[in-house]
């Protein structure tokens, strides 16, 4: 019998892949480009800009997730503070991204996909994911509302806006040519190159989308695990307009925690249309301080009235009114009013996504002053 020749194959070249080692280097660069960066931002060192939208500062950069890391030690949010003119409004826009609104001074209203829905100082005013808005100040004075918008929707691929309306004061941009309608309203601008940006068109491929959601309703159970997603859409679709997009402040109770006296405003406790934020207002009496904690999400705090400063893992960060404090994550912090005579009270605002991803929660590590059990 003839002998068969077993054939081997040859062993195939093998490159080798530095994938970890390259993760490893840019950790290591954005750790270190962080840490560079301070904690504070002070509010008078910012301009107001303005845009179709709106007049406001913007704390992390104009350009959303490229200015990350570049201006505070912030990952997921964009931090911005809105001016409203008296009696004036701001431009109407859509977009995927949810976001944050307290309203540090004024008076008015929300029109939010044709529902009106009154504000006042105090207030946390929630703008939905996908929902139609436009603010209103309805005083002879300047309102203006902190807000925040998560940056995770650019890496989503959901970070597009409809700027259906301009506000009534814009003005184009240094060297442009102002575009305007037939009937002489402002509708955008050209560059000098000769590129133009017009503004009130509405994306008609995302609302169809939006709309071709709410004529498949589902109801009663899900009879398998495919249908529980069938179940999931109908439930989020109907979620954005039953929720509460204001949380009225005066209606929030204060409570008398480890932490220290504190006002939450959203919470999963506390019904809102807000799914990646946790938001409260804390005080910390004259000459006292708060407790002390660590947790993995980074925090960002608008002083509202008082002095004082943080200490974040051992490194002393002073503050004042109207100045934005933030804490990069894995940050054991701690924060003390310098003022013996009177309190200070901040707005503080922490990101979902980190419980979402498993890593939620607080390490407790010592109580407030005047904390009893």
């Amino acid at each position: 019998m003839e002998q068969q020749l077993e054939r081997r194959r040859e062993p195939e070249p093998v490159a080798y892949s530095r994938n970890i080692e390259m993760l490893w280097e840019r950790l290591d660069n954005i750790t270190k480009a962080a840490d560079k960066l301070p904690h504070v931002a002070k509010f008078d060192e910012l301009p107001w800009s303005q845009n179709a939208m709106t007049y406001w500062k913007t704390y992390t950069g104009e350009a959303g997730l490229p200015s990350r890391l570049t201006r505070l030690p912030i990952r997921t949010l964009d931090l911005r503070e809105q001016m409203i003119y008296p009696g004036g409004k701001s431009g109407k826009h859509r977009h995927y991204m949810e976001a944050l609104f307290y309203i540090m001074e004024g008076e008015g209203y929300e029109i939010h996909d044709d529902v009106k829905y009154p504000w006042e100082a105090g207030d946390l005013m929630c703008v939905p994911t996908y929902c139609v808005h436009q603010h209103f100040n309805t005083t002879d004075k300047p309102s203006r509302l902190f807000f925040t918008i998560p940056n995770v929707f650019e890496l989503l691929g959901l970070a597009s806006i409809e700027q259906i309306e301009i506000h009534e004061r814009y003005q184009a941009p240094p060297d442009t040519t102002t575009l305007y309608s037939p009937s002489g309203d402002v509708i955008g601008y050209k560059t000098a190159e000769g590129k133009e940006f017009r503004f009130g068109a509405v994306d008609l491929d995302f609302l169809k989308l939006m709309e071709d959601k709410k004529v498949a309703p589902f109801s009663g159970e899900p009879k398998d695990n495919y249908e529980f997603y069938m179940k999931t859409l109908a439930e989020q679709t109907g979620w954005r307009v039953t929720v509460p997009h204001v949380v009225h402040g005066r209606d929030r109770p204060w409570e008398d925690t480890r932490m220290g006296r504190i006002k939450y405003l959203a919470h999963p406790n506390v019904p809102s249309g807000l799914l990646m934020y946790d938001a409260f207002v804390q005080e910390i009496p004259p000459g006292g301080s708060s407790g002390k904690h660590r947790h993995v999400g980074e925090e960002v705090h608008k002083i509202l009235e008082g002095e004082g400063y943080d200490i974040h893992d051992g490194v002393r960060w002073d503050w004042k009114a109207e100045d934005v404090v933030c804490i990069p994550i894995n940050t054991t912090h701690q924060h003390f009013n310098a003022d013996p005579k009177r309190p200070a009270r901040f707005f503080s605002q922490q990101s979902r996504l980190y419980h979402y991803a498993g890593h939620g929660g607080i390490e407790h590590l010592g109580d407030a002053p005047e904390y009893k059990p």
